[in-house]
């Protein structure tokens, strides 16, 4: 048996099972699970955040901005999406 022959079977399988996934990473440039960085953007929604200033705080290349009681902003173009943002909003304002 020549074992070239099966080295597609995995992504085949993932293609049949996972399709509309794949899709969505293709087409729309999205990933659902949000686990591949690359796909990601972060963004605060404004009606959710408070200012309170802990997302900036926490972000290590300095991509938040805003002042203390109004909603802040993610410079996507500084963003590493590393995710600390999201983890410490206690406001659940980022997304």
């Amino acid at each position: 048996m020549d074992y070239g022959q099966t080295a597609p079977n995995p992504v085949l399988s993932t293609l049949k099972y996972f399709r509309e996934e794949y899709m969505e990473h293709v087409k729309n440039k999205n990933c659902p699970a949000q686990e591949c960085k690359a796909l990601l953007h972060m963004k605060i929604n404004p009606e959710l955040c408070k200012g309170c200033g802990l997302c900036k705080r926490n972000c290590p290349v300095g991509a938040i901005s805003g002042e203390p009681k109004q909603p802040h902003k993610i410079d996507s173009s500084k963003c590493i999406k590393c995710g600390l943002c999201k983890k410490n909003c206690p406001f659940k304002a980022i997304i």
